[in-house]
This record gives C-alpha cells, structure tokens and sequence, in this order.
C-alpha cells in the first residue's frame, strides 16, 4: 500500500516543483533565514525562562520591549544547555524582530524548523499557529517541522514585526527550535523547498526498499543463503524508521504516540540485522557475546512494545542500548578485519561502505543529542553500502558469468575429462573393493573351521543359526561376515560329559567384529583341545568354566578396550543342568510348556575385554526339565527398525519383551522364529541363535509311597541325636533304593558321627546326582577339611564360591583353605571378586 503513495506524491511533487520555478521569477523576495549566526551578534534569539500570558504578548511594542529581561540565545539549537536547567519542564519564550517587505501581493511563510514540543506562535502579539495538546502529558510533535502561513492583515510592511514563540517542551533536558532551519520567504518557495526535501528522501527509502526486495527475492529462491534474508530484514527496518523520521508521515494522520513507539522499536532491529547479515556473509559462528546481546535487544524491544513512556525510551535509548551498538559494532569490524587480512574483494567493498555509514550514525547520534545542528545524512550515505553492495553482487555475476561461458566452450571436454577421471576412480574403488571382499572371504574362511559344532551328548539336542549384516561376494562366491559366533564343543571330566556352548558379538561392524570373533573362536578351541590333559578332566565343570572364561578375559583385555564381546558360556550335562556365565549378553530365554520367559532378570558381568571385570564374575546355573528349550540369541534380535525403508523417520524397537511372544510363536523353531523377527521389523545388526533342547533318555523317577514315608520317619528320628541307630536303618533302605537325599543324609549323619571318609564319599555322590544343591558342596569341602584333606578341599569351596560368593560361611572356609595352602595367587585373584564389604 505504501508504494503507491509513495509513487503519487513523487507524481506531485514533481507538478509542484514544476509550478514552482515557474512562479518564481516573478516574485522580488528571496527566502531570508532566521538563523542565529556566530559572528553576528544582532541574529541572535531573545528569550525569556515565563511564560507570557496573550495579554502580555499583545502589549510588547518595540518601545516597551527592552523593559523586559531578554536573554540571547542560538536559533536553532537547545536551549537547556546546562544541568541545573534540567530540574523541571519550563515554558520558554523565544522572540526576533523581523521584517518584511512592502511587496503587499505577496503570500508570506514561516519556516521555524523542528520544535521541542508544543508551540504557540504569535507575530506583533496575534495568533498565527500552533501544534500539540497544551499542557497535555503525552507528547504532541517534538520531531514535527513547523510551517505557519503569515495572514497578509497581520503584517507591518516597512516596518519591524516582533515574532513570539511559547514553547512547553517535553523532554526536562532539551527544548526549543533544536534542529533544521528558521526561514521568512514567498509560501511558494518554502513550501516547494520543504516538499522537495522530504521527496527526495523518500526517494532514497524507495531505492532502498527496493534493494530489500530484491534480497529477500534472492533469500526465497535460495534459502540456505540467510545473509539474503538479513539484508533484506535490515533494509526494510532502516526504511521503516527513516519513513517515521520524514516530516510526510504526518499527512497520514497517524497518533504520533504509536509512530514514536514504532521508531522506537525500529532503530533496535538496525544494528543486530548488520551483524547478522555480516556474520552468515563470512560464514562465522554466532558467538555467545552475539546472543547476549539480542537477548538484550529483544528485551528492549518487548519492553518498547508493552509500554508508553517515552521519556523512559529515550532514557534508555541513550544510556543503555546505545552503548551496547559499540560492542556490535565491535564484532562487525573483528569479522571485517579477519577477511581483510585473506585479502577478500568482497571485505574491502563492505568495509568502505560500513564505515561511511557508521560515519553518518555517529553524525545523526550526535544531532540526536544536540551537540550540534546539522541535516541527517545516514538516508544519503546508506546509498554508498548499497553501492558496495551492488559492486559484490556485480563481480560474483560477472565471475560467474565468466564459469558458464568457459564451462560452455571447453564443456565437451571438461565432460571428457570428468569421465575419464570418474572412470579411474571407480576403477581404483573396483580394485579396493576386490581386495576388502578378498579380505573377507579369508577372514570367513578362518572363522568357519572355529564355529564348529561338535555335540556328542544324545540327550543334548544343539541348533543353531548365524546370519551376519554385512553380506560380500568373491570371485563369484557369496559370504557373509561379522562379529556373532556360535561354538560348542564337548569335553570329558571326571565329573562326566558336558557340551560346551558359546553365542558371542564381538564389537563392531564387518571386519572389526570379524576380528573379535575370530579371536574368541580361536582361543575357545585352544581351550577344547587342552581339555585332553589329565589335569583339565580333573576339574570340576564350575572350575573348568573358570578357567575358559580367565583365559578368553585375559587374551581379550589385552586389546586395550578396543576389542570387546558379550557372550553366553556354559556347559550341560547328560542331567540337563547347566553352568553358564552371561558377560553383558541379551537374557537367556527358557521355553517351556509353550510358555517363553527370561532366565535371567539383571546384568552380572560386563563383556569379555573389560578391565577389571573380575569383581562381576558369577557361574550360574539351571536345570532343564525334559522337553525344556533353551534359547540364546545376541542383540540382532531386540534391534529392529520399524516403520517402512522409505521413511525420514524409522525407531529402533525398545521392547525387550517382543522376542518373547515370537519364541511363543514360533514354538521355538528357529527358521519360523527368523520369520517372524523380519515380519516385525527390519533387521539392523548381526543376529545369531544357540538352541539347546533337553530330551534325556531315560526320565527321573520318583520313589514309591512306602520308601518315602520311611526315609521321612527315618529323618524325624535324626532329631532325638541316635545317629548310629539311624544310620543302620539309613544303609539298609540305600541298598535297595539309590537317592541323591539319602546319600545326603547319610553324609550329615558320618558327619556327626565324626566318621570322614563316608562322610565324604556319601556327600560327593549326593552333590553328584543333584548338582543345584549348594549346601552339598559346602558340607563336602567341610568335611574334608575336617579330615585333613585340604587340597580337595579347596575344590570343592571354589566350585561353591564360584557359583555363590555371597555364602559367607563357605567365603571364610574358602579363603582360611587358600592361606593353609599357601596358594598366594590363588587367593590375590579371587580377592578381585570379593567387595571391601564381602570380605
């Protein structure tokens, strides 16, 4: 809407200033200024600090008028120029004789310029203008230019014409004519001057807003471009305020309240927008001092929009965010200088152009405050950054035109050669590719002879399935390589025949993990093939499982951190009861009845490779039911991506509970419970299943009525302390019933009877045939301490420590056992898994 105003008044004032030229070589008077003038005493302003009633302005003649006390001051300027005239808001009145010539056809115009606040102005004691509300608290136009027509009827010709100001002004530190020009002349040529003036400043406003169309045209078309969008926001606010500071604005009827407040909040947008624009032209970071200060600023403006004091504005103008532009000025200048010295065209032309626009800033700021009269030049001088502009845009134009008309005639071959050049690096990546598929196919060729599966135990029933993300082709031969490895194995002790199992993820992707797998399997089959010696069947599985474990932390620690594996280890024997150690591996899962659930409920270990992951260690154990599944999986299972591979936005499923209602599914059948894992999402990472399904041979079976009821009498009669008695009814039932309870007690009862040997032998073969009880263990290790029997012992409190750390009775056995042995290193290490507080 405001263009076409702007278009209109240019149309007119172009009729008007035509009509004016015309016109004026007709009239004899010349505009004649008013102004004080510094080497002129008699050009000086009378004033008087009262205000003059009408009665007393139409008495003054030019015989009475040297009665009254007049000061001389500078027309135009403030006329509060010291502090102590500060204290309250006076009415003044200012006075010049004036003169006017005896050409009585000719209209006649005041020029008094810009006054602080209210005026009533009289010429030889009448009336012939005023602006502004009386007495009124709001300010009235202490920015407005005054132009009064002088009645004809009023004047003396010939003679001397006493003109009087009141003045009431608004601010308590400034007031009077404080800028522009006092001038008499034909109305004619005041009036044309004025509107000639103002025109060619909204000129100005109209080159400038559109240079900010144009950058916000360019923003539009290329949004990653922001400078665009800041020079456009800083053009459309300098045009905004300096619309608000041109004397035209008052023909449109606005509250001169709301314009105020506008130019206000304006003149705060200014600086920021600069800084910004220059920021995001040289690509620099928006610094924390930056953000300070437009939080500052935005403060300021908020503050602006909510309230209506002026007085408070200006005052907070002047004293608070006036000083902050330093510092952005500042940071302008510190972004300037570092692309001066690269030696940019692009940092000369601005800074040229920056630094006679601040030139003009301080000239206008200090007109502002009254130190001096002088015209506002920053609507003029602007014009010269936007030249600096235009230069930039020019040679980035011409630059570019100059690309396009060398990529046009050197096209075909540039193309050519780009080919070329492509040809060779996709022949290069052809070759780089090669040579990493070889590199797989080794590393896959090395890991598939370590993840055997070696079952020899009928009643253990082992399937498994790896499926690796990263998938290669060699030489015509498709693989597949990552970190998961499932290995089991089987290995003969005293104590019987147990299937060793692994599922492991090693760390990392494709080669890395490669690497962590194939380690884990190469150290797991070192240990297999030990387990011929003499000294390995004799361990006990819960020992046997220490020492794999030990063996695969130490070669994996080694690596620094840099190589890491959860894993699942155990062992099952013909009985279904299973030793394992879960090292930060997803839960176990147990299918049993048609009903899938964790065995597990808490993280105990860290991964294979941890430093210092001793303290967590912890054997676990559990007994299969016959028909019960035992499923091990890595974390390819919970890791789905949901949603359609077309999406912006997938999420990765966070329900650790989902892979239980697809074993449920699934009925624990491994290809339908890969089936049912794609169809619920995709899968993101390596993914392997160890299956252990428990089918024994012959089933566990119970007592009959009558030897229970006996073996439960025989245990009451334990309390009466007959124990010799007892045990002879003990032996006779054992000889024709075999019962991992009776062997049990008959030890408990040796035991009391102090007779060790039995004791012992009855212990180990009830600890034998119900391998979950802890407490046969432990009464097992006390017994041969009793007898003496040290070294065993301490095998047997290992394998209950290893499985229970937390029995205090048998940690305090255990480690009494190690001081009497003097196994020093046995015991340095097993402190490792005891807490200040266990010990």
């Amino acid at each position: 809407m405001i263009k076409p105003i702007l278009i209109f008044l240019v149309f007119s004032f172009s009729l008007l200033h035509s009509q004016t030229i015309t016109n004026s070589t007709t009239k004899t008077m010349e505009v004649v200024s008013l102004d004080s003038k510094g080497n002129d005493p008699d050009s000086l302003w009378f004033m008087k600090d009262e205000d003059l009633s009408t009665e007393e302005i139409s008495s003054i003649t030019e015989s009475n008028f040297s009665k009254i006390q007049w000061k001389r001051v500078f027309i135009p300027g403030s006329l509060y120029t010291k502090k102590e005239d500060y204290s309250s808001k006076k009415i003044v009145t200012i006075a010049k004789w004036i003169q006017f010539p005896n050409d009585q056809s000719t209209q006649y115009t005041l020029r008094l310029g810009i006054i602080n606040d209210r005026d009533k102005t009289y010429l030889n004691g009448h009336l012939i203008g005023k602006t502004g509300l009386w007495d009124s608290s709001d300010p009235q136009a202490y920015d407005k230019l005054r132009i009064y027509h002088v009645p004809a009827n009023l004047i003396q010709y010939g003679k001397k014409n006493l003109l009087i100001i009141k003045i009431q002004p608004y601010f308590g530190n400034s007031g009077g004519i404080e800028q522009d020009e006092t001038l008499l002349g034909p109305t004619e040529k005041i009036t044309s001057r004025f509107y000639k003036d103002e025109f060619i400043k909204l000129l100005f406003l109209t080159i400038y807003s559109t240079v900010g169309g144009y950058f916000l045209f360019l923003f539009i078309r290329r949004r990653k471009d922001r400078e665009n969008l800041f020079f456009a926001l800083f053009s459309f606010s300098f045009v905004v305020y300096n619309f608000l500071r041109n004397q035209l604005k008052y023909e449109f009827g606005f509250p001169f309240l709301e314009m105020k407040k506008m130019e206000y909040m304006t003149i705060l947008l200014l600086i920021p927008f600069m800084y910004h624009f220059l920021r995001t032209l040289f690509d620099e970071r928006y610094s924390i001092l930056g953000k300070i200060l437009d939080g500052l600023q935005l403060g300021f403006f908020l503050y602006f929009a909510f309230t209506h004091n002026i007085e408070n504005f200006s005052f907070l103008l002047s004293n608070f965010v006036q000083p902050t532009w330093l510092i952005y000025v500042i940071l302008i200048f510190a972004i300037l200088f570092k692309h001066l010295r690269k030696k940019e065209r692009r940092a000369f032309y601005i800074t040229i152009g920056i630094t006679i626009v601040l030139f003009a800033a301080i000239v206008d700021l200090a007109t502002n405050r009254n130190y001096w009269v002088f015209p506002r030049i920053m609507g003029y001088t602007f014009l010269v950054f936007n030249i600096s502009l235009a230069i930039i845009l020019a040679n980035s134009f011409v630059k570019l035109n100059e690309e396009v008309e060398d990529l046009n005639k050197n096209l075909e071959k540039k193309v050519e050669e780009r080919t070329d050049a492509l040809n060779e690096s996709l022949n290069q990546l052809q070759i780089l590719k090669e040579k990493q598929d070889g590199d797989y196919f080794l590393t896959s060729l090395l890991i598939h002879p370590l993840a055997r599966i070696d079952n020899r135990l009928p009643e253990i029933k082992i399937e498994t399935y790896v499926n690796q993300k990263k998938k290669f082709q060699f030489r015509g031969k498709d693989g597949e390589i990552g970190g998961d490895i499932c290995v089991v194995g089987t290995v003969q002790l005293e104590y019987g025949d147990y299937t060793v199992f692994a599922n492991g993820d090693a760390m990392g992707k494709s080669i890395q993990g490669a690497g962590g797998a194939l380690v884990f399997g190469v150290v797991f089959q070192a240990v297999l093939s030990r387990a011929k010696s003499s000294y390995t069947k004799s361990r006990p599985p819960e020992l046997w499982l220490k020492d794999l474990y030990v063996e695969l932390q130490s070669v994996f620690v080694s690596f620094d951190g840099s190589m890491l594996s959860s894993v699942v280890l155990g062992m099952v024997g013909k009985d279904g009861f299973v030793y394992y150690i879960n090292a930060e591996h997803p839960w176990s899962i147990l299918y049993r009845d048609g009903v899938a659930s964790f065995i597990e409920t808490e993280l105990s270990m860290r991964k294979l490779g941890f430093p210092k992951n001793d303290h967590y260690f912890q054997i676990k154990t559990f007994s299969l039911l016959a028909g019960d599944v035992l499923l091990i999986g890595s974390d390819g299972r919970d890791d789905l991506g949901l949603g359609q591979e077309e999406e912006e936005f997938r999420s990765i499923n966070e329900d650790e509970t989902l892979i239980l209602r697809l074993v449920e599914r699934s009925e624990s059948i491994l290809p339908s419970l890969v089936n049912e894992i794609k169809n619920s999402g995709e899968i993101t990472d390596d993914l392997s299943f160890l299956k252990i399904e428990f089918s024994p041979a012959n089933p566990r079976m119970s007592l009959p009525d009558s030897i229970r009821n006996e073996y439960l009498e025989i245990k009451q009669k334990t309390k009466q302390g007959n124990y010799q008695e007892i045990l002879e009814r003990l032996t006779s039932l054992m000889q024709n019933y075999s019962h991992p309870t009776f062997f049990a007690l008959a030890g408990k009862l040796q035991y009391q009877l102090k007779n060790w040997i039995p004791a012992i032998e009855n212990l180990k073969l009830a600890s034998k045939k119900n391998p979950v009880r802890e407490d046969y263990l432990f009464m097992t290790a006390r017994a041969l301490y009793k007898n003496g029997q040290y070294a065993e012992s301490v095998i047997w409190s290992e394998r209950l420590f290893l499985r229970n750390k937390f029995h205090k009775q048998n940690t305090k056995l255990f480690m009494y056992l190690l001081d009497q042995t003097n196994h020093v290193d046995k015991k340095e290490f097993y402190l490792g898994f005891l807490t200040t507080k266990e010990i």
